[in-house]
């Protein structure tokens, strides 16, 4: 499974590095805020204040989320790379992308929490 990915050169930095930044941003999580146990604030509005709280296992569950969504790129990556070379490297960078993302979206949290 994922042959095609692993003989990429491209596609092997950018897989490695999306799973390698979603493991650090879990870490950093579980470090940060693992041994909390009032609800996370996860969004707030100017005008309105705190409109959502959450639990740690909710943002764990965006963490899963997010490993679930990167591994489905990459099996598409893997799979579309013989007919359709550049698709797959779409794929394979929105991965990044996303994770990227939530490395920000983490660091949020932290940072109100």
């Amino acid at each position: 499974m994922f042959s095609n990915v692993i003989k990429d050169r491209y596609l092997r930095v950018v897989a490695g590095l999306s799973l390698l930044i979603l493991l650090v941003t879990a870490l950093i999580f579980y470090l940060r805020l693992g041994s909390v146990t009032t609800p996370l604030i996860i969004h707030f509005d100017a005008y309105k204040g705190i409109d959502f709280l959450a639990g740690r296992i909710e943002v764990f569950g965006v963490l899963l989320s997010a490993l679930v969504i990167i591994l489905i790129n990459l099996f598409l990556a893997d799979f579309l790379y013989s007919r359709e070379r550049f698709l797959s490297y779409i794929f394979g960078f929105v991965s990044l992308e996303l994770t990227v993302l939530i490395l920000i979206t983490i660091g949020v949290i932290i940072s109100v929490n």
